[in-house]
């Protein structure tokens, strides 16, 4: 395969939305391109900045937010994506998200009447359906300390 056919299936997938070097690279070797291609190509696009793993890690986390997950949950789907860690605490520490008012949230469209909740199973419930979008034990029990929704 040539480079012009490598460029133009990656600016295909670009065009559609940001993509992380690592999920490039997994496409890319996928389709059967060469080592030498995959790396020709990445470098290209990162030096015309239209791939960039800091750019992809701030959409991502924004719009993780914004359908209501946790730091555990986007930390676990970045690494997946093959951010690391350094560009991810890069970018949180820009955003300055309140994870605590993100929990409560989630919780109140979920359960409006959460704290008035008595029964166990219930609770232990919307823990676990805290717990599984990503959110900390602190961030849950001060939520349950705490009675408004």
């Amino acid at each position: 395969m040539n480079d012009n056919l490598a460029l133009a299936y990656v600016l295909k997938l670009l065009a559609i939305r940001d993509y992380s070097e690592y999920e490039l690279r997994c496409k890319m070797q996928a389709k059967n391109f060469s080592a030498q291609e995959i790396e020709e190509v990445i470098a290209k696009c990162q030096a015309r900045n239209w791939q960039s793993d800091l750019r992809f890690c701030e959409h991502f986390l924004l719009s993780r937010v914004q359908k209501g997950y946790g730091l555990q949950r986007i930390k676990q789907e970045m690494q997946q994506k093959g951010i690391q860690n350094e560009i991810l605490q890069h970018v949180l520490a820009q955003n300055e998200i309140d994870w605590f008012a993100l929990a409560k949230q989630v919780l109140c469209k979920k359960y409006p009447n959460y704290a008035e909740e008595k029964e166990l199973k219930t609770k232990q419930k919307m823990w676990r359906y805290l717990y599984s979008r990503g959110f900390a034990q602190e961030e849950i029990s001060a939520l349950f300390k705490e009675s408004d929704c």
